[in-house]
């Protein structure tokens, strides 16, 4: 997080824990836009057509490295060409549309594994076994390419990341994610609404109860403030160093988050970062992928890495606030509530359903 942004949430925090100034009035979501496939329909064309994270750079590090993206309705390859440009396909053979790429590798050339029509890395076609067969129809066969951009650390799903993340670009300048490579990665689905995920990560309401066995021993009940970048959100939540002041890390005083609408969520833990993409399956389920970026020069620290993911991932994420969007998740399918409703410590949550509503057009 830029400095500007950081010291301007500590004072608010600071202030809000002393002085606690007058709260905004609760506000309701409706049900339905939790267990709506018309409502999903919507969302689909409207927000996740926008620029969106795919990637760490460091998936595809070094020239001549390949690696599939898939995620719900999206089956990606990303290449490395010897230009080290980072490229993006459709995992697709243009002949039959034979999948080409099933894990990550280093490789020269693309051959289909059915038979064996060849590309390079740039995607244009190299050779197609018995040519002949296919007289006037190989000219137009390349890769068909997406346009992706890399920047922060990550490659997007479209151009011109820089003024889609507005005030937001800064923030991400400032994590240095350039020099950090992905450690680990976890994608599950899971029996919930894309936005109930969003919601928990934008909610410091629940820290005290919901993660008393895990990192409430870390931060102060009920102490987060949030503020909205355009579309986006940065947020930071008061760890407990805060009442003492006794350092002027950052990440030691607070935890730094950014949702970058509408469906990533950036996690600054002390000594490294959570990425985590969502996209919907189905009203009722969302594919859910968190990826632990650490320094580059610290990857050796194996030992300390996994205990961070076994902190983080396996009991806070995993355990706690996905187990528990799943519990609201059957709540509002079986008919138990009409609408949801959300207090003053949940304002965040607010700005996002405003900005899906603006995107949808009201």
């Amino acid at each position: 997080m830029q400095a500007a942004a950081g010291d301007r949430l500590i004072a608010r925090l600071r202030q809000e824990l002393t002085e606690h100034p007058p709260a905004p009035p609760p506000f309701t979501i409706a049900a339905d836009r939790y267990r709506s496939e018309a409502w999903l329909a919507r969302e689909r064309a409207a927000l996740f057509t926008m620029p969106r994270v795919i990637a760490a750079s460091s998936t595809i590090a070094e020239p001549g490295s390949c690696a599939p993206i898939d995620a719900a309705g999206m089956s990606l390859l990303l290449t490395r060409d010897s230009d080290g440009r980072a490229r993006a396909f459709h995992n697709a053979c243009r002949h039959r549309a034979t999948r080409l790429v099933e894990a990550p590798c280093s490789r020269k050339a693309l051959v289909c594994p059915y038979h064996g029509w060849t590309y390079d890395l740039a995607g244009a076609l190299l050779h197609v076994p018995h040519a002949d067969a296919f007289p006037g129809r190989l000219d137009d066969r390349g890769l068909r390419e997406l346009p992706v951009t890399e920047r922060h650390g990550f490659i997007w799903l479209g151009t011109d990341i820089a003024g889609y993340l507005g005030g937001l670009d800064a923030d991400l300048a400032a994590l240095d994610l350039d020099h950090h490579v992905a450690f680990r990665t976890a994608r599950v689905n899971r029996r919930c609404n894309w936005k109930l995920v969003i919601e928990a990560f934008l909610d410091g309401y629940h820290i005290r109860v919901l993660h008393r066995d895990s990192i409430y021993r870390f931060f102060i009940d009920a102490a987060s403030v949030a503020e909205p970048v355009g579309r986006h959100i940065r947020a930071a939540t008061a760890r407990r160093a805060l009442r003492d002041a006794a350092t002027s890390n950052l990440r030691e005083l607070v935890t730094p988050s950014f949702l970058i609408f509408p469906a990533t969520v950036a996690i600054v833990h002390p000594d490294f970062v959570s990425l985590i993409t969502l996209h919907p399956v189905a009203p009722d389920v969302t594919e859910y992928q968190h990826v632990m970026l650490v320094p580059g020069s610290r990857t050796a620290e194996i030992e300390h890495w996994e205990r961070s993911w076994a902190l983080i991932e396996d009991a806070v994420f995993q355990r706690e606030d996905l187990w528990v969007c799943e519990q609201v998740q059957r709540g509002i399918t079986s008919g138990g509530t009409d609408e949801l409703l959300f207090g003053a410590l949940e304002t965040p949550i607010a700005w996002f359903h405003g900005s899906i509503e603006d995107r949808l057009g009201g």
